[in-house]
Parts: structure tokens; sequence; C-alpha cells
């Protein structure tokens, strides 16, 4: 096994934290650690690449799926030594102290606004279930441990989502979202396709030109990834991608990567106007797939009139109608929970009906997301929530900087800003498509930064014997 910074990385990080580097040394060599990286993986390309149907894998009648099963596992079955499991040394670790102690409160706060909202005559299991926005941040162990395993993984990863997005996204803009096939089990009320849209391909795509040193030979990738972020049509992934790309750029002073990734996309306009292309949209999405509907689509939330001159009427009620029910949705959460001292700052606590301030949802239609994180956390737990989601937050960002500047590798920063600007416009940080693929590869992103820190606090403080 390799590990980052140098080779005795892995046993400097823990060192200090228990005094135990013979653990450290043992842990390094457990044959786990194939395991779980396979593990870590195939969530990050599964729930990209294969997005909501993905994460139906498990029991969806008993509400027993994937990503949970993956983390209790981990969680009581994950790596260890003779001594020690994984998590309690990951858990003593120096250098993850500012974050271990906003992820209790974290933790703690979904707690109470859970038991708020059940109190309040919320359903238990809304109320429970909307907690996973608290628990999701512990899928970060995952990715700590597997960064600490193996410093080509996020490289080899990247490069994996690349091909099963780019391949898996055409056959599902081409023809798998006109199966009627269903997931088995779910609910009458919660229809789920087989086939859903995929989610990675800006990732896909900031990934290659982060890691890959010749974009000459994953042009194909490149392309093939280009083509399905089009044509699935998600303008909030349109969005994270040329803001991660514009990070990427200003960190590592590579403008011909921005070139590459604007004239990319620009000439693949340009070939579907000169050839007239015209193909109909994925199911849900509405109009259809063109150079003029694309264009539309973009400038709609922006530009209604501009945009109208390149779409039809009914095209244009899509397109800008989502924008208009969304900012409603908002408004009104914002204006409702500043009506009194005690919704502002604690919200309504989970299993609230959400939906049912929005006046363009049918009465009775059940959703617990806004399409917003920001206005999800406001809504459910007042500006006290906001307030330690952006502490959290800021202290992953802290650590990905701490990260960029000893490796020079900018992947995790642009994949924040990236997620984080998805997060803004979609169902994420709730969801597991979202939320589960972030913190795996944010955790190891900021594994560089917290080996430093810890190799730091090892001169400053004297290492403690064995056994002590």
């Amino acid at each position: 096994m390799s590990t980052l910074g140098d080779s005795a990385g892995l046993s400097r990080l823990f060192s200090t934290a228990n005094g135990l580097p013979q653990q450290a040394e043992a842990l390094g060599r457990s044959k786990r650690a194939g395991v779980w990286s396979g593990v870590a993986g195939l969530l990050i390309v599964g729930y990209l690449a294969i997005g909501r149907s993905f994460a139906y894998l498990g029991v969806p009648s008993l509400s027993i799926f994937i990503g949970e099963m993956s983390l209790a596992a981990f969680l009581l079955l994950g790596p260890r030594t003779s001594q020690a499991r994984w998590i309690g040394i990951a858990w003593s670790t120096r250098s993850l102290r500012r974050l271990k102690a906003l992820f209790l409160i974290c933790l703690c706060y979904g707690g109470i606004q859970a038991l708020r909202g059940i109190a309040a005559g919320h359903p238990a299991f809304s109320a429970a279930r909307d907690t996973a926005f608290n628990y999701y941040p512990l899928y970060l162990l995952i990715g700590i441990w597997v960064g600490t395993q193996d410093r080509d993984f996020l490289r080899r990863v990247a490069r994996a989502l690349a091909w099963w997005n780019g391949c898996y996204g055409l056959a599902y803009v081409l023809f798998l979202n006109q199966l009627p096939w269903t997931w088995p089990g779910t609910s009458d009320t919660v229809t789920v396709p087989f086939f859903t849209e995929p989610l990675g391909s800006a990732i896909a795509l900031l990934g290659l030109l982060a890691f890959e040193p010749k974009l000459g030979r994953v042009w194909h990738l490149l392309a093939l990834n280009s083509i399905v972020m089009l044509f699935v049509q998600m303008r909030a992934e349109w969005l994270g991608f040329f803001l991660g790309l514009f990070v990427f750029t200003w960190c590592m002073k590579r403008v011909k990567q921005l070139a590459i990734g604007a004239s990319l996309l620009a000439a693949l306009l340009v070939i579907m106007y000169i050839a007239k292309i015209d193909l109909p949209s994925p199911e849900g999405r509405g109009g259809e797939i063109s150079t003029q509907a694309i264009v539309a689509r973009a400038l709609a939330p922006v530009n209604e009139n501009m945009a109208s001159n390149l779409a039809p009427e009914k095209d244009m009620v899509g397109y800008s109608g989502t924008t208009t029910w969304r900012l409603f949705w908002w408004a009104e959460i914002w204006s409702r929970i500043n009506m009194s001292l005690t919704t502002t700052l604690f919200g309504f606590g989970y299993g609230y009906p959400i939906g049912e301030l929005n006046p363009f949802i049918e009465v009775g239609t059940f959703i617990r997301t806004p399409h917003n994180d920001f206005f999800y956390v406001l809504g459910y737990t007042g500006w006290t929530g906001v307030l330690i989601f952006v502490l959290f937050q800021g202290e992953l960002l802290r650590l990905l900087i701490s990260s960029y500047k000893i490796n020079r590798q900018a992947f995790g920063l642009i994949c924040w800003v990236a997620f984080m600007c998805e997060s803004m416009f979609g169902d994420f940080f709730e969801a597991p498509m979202g939320a589960i693929p972030f913190y795996l590869l944010i955790g190891m992103s900021i594994t560089p930064g917290l080996l430093a820190l810890n190799r730091k606090k090892q001169t400053e403080v004297p290492m403690p014997a064995v056994g002590r």
C-alpha cells in the first residue's frame, strides 16, 4: 500500500494520536484496505454515474439501501488492528479535533430537530429520515481511510467515473430513459424509474482536467462526458462545472484547461447546430435536445425574453416555470421562518411538511426538499442550523486549502466548489446521490492536510510512550 505524503505518512498521521505507531503500520498492511477502497469507488461511481436508481439498491420496502448498509458495515466491521479499530484511531487523531467537534454538534442538533418534529406531531419516520443530512458526514471517515492507503485512488476513480458516466449517460439519453421499468418495492406514491439520469458529468470532466497530464489521450472521455452533460440538461450541473473550472484555472494558472473546457462545449453546440441535431429530451426534462433549446434553457432564468426567441412557448413554460415556483417557495420559507424568534433560531423541525409552503405544488403531494440546501437547512433547523452547517463546511474548506498548499492538487477544491453550487439548486446534502460521494471525495482530498498537521504537532508535542 502507498500512503499520502511519504512512505511513513500513515504512521505519522496516527502516532501522535495514541502513541501506537505499530498499530498504524499494522493498519496499513490490513487486507481489508482494498475492500473498502472498492466500496468507496463503487459508491462514488454508482451514485454519480447512475444516480437515484443506484441509491435504491437494497430493500426499498424496508428503507434499507446500499449507502446506509455500507456505512453500517464500515462502522461495525471496518479496518482494525489487534488493539484498535480504525474508527477509534481516527476519532482520537488531533488533526481531526475541530472537525470532530463540529460534526458532533451537527449530529446532536439533528437529533434534537427530529425530536422537535415528532413532538410537533410530524411523522416520526419522516423526522428520523431527515437526520440523514446530519449523519452523512460520517462518510468522511471512509474517504480519509482510503486516502491514507492509496494516494493514486482519486485519479483512478475520476477516470472510472468518466467511463461509466459517459457510457451509461449516452445510453440513458438515447434510449434507457424511455423504458417504463420501475424499482420494485417502492411505495405507490413514490415511483422510481429503473434507469435515472447520470449526475457526474461535471465532476468527471473536472477530474480529467485536474489529473490527466496529457488531455489528448482522454479526448474521447472529455467529448463523451461533455455530450452527456449537455444532453441531460441540468442547469445546476452546468453552472457547477464552470465555477469549478474557473477555480481550477485560478489555482493552477492553467488557462489552457479553461479554454479547452469552454471550447469543447462551444464546439459541440456548433456541431449540433450545423448538423441540425434535434432529439427528444430525456423523460421528465421537457423540451428537446438542440442547440437552440440548450441555449434557451440556460438563458431562461436570467433573460426569459431572449430565451423565448429560441424555444417555443410550450417549452418555455418548463424552462422558466421551475425557476418561478422555486423562487416563490424560497420566499415563503424565508417569510415563515422569520415570523417568530423560535422558528428564526430553530426552524420548523424535521418532518415538517415543507412542500405545503409552495403554492404551485398540489395539496397532499409529499415533497421534503425545497431544492436548495440553504433553504432546506433554514426551513427545518433555522439560523442555528445554518450557522452549524457553514462552520462545518468552512472547516472542510480550510483542510482542502491546506492540502492544496501541500500537494498542489486542486481537485478537492474544485470538487467542493462545484458540489456546493449544485446544492443551491437541487436536493444534495439531504440525498445520498449528492452527500455520499461528496463526503467520500472530500475525505480523500483532505488527507494530505491532515498528515501535514499531524507532522507539525508531532514536532511540537512529545510523543507519549507506548502503553501510557
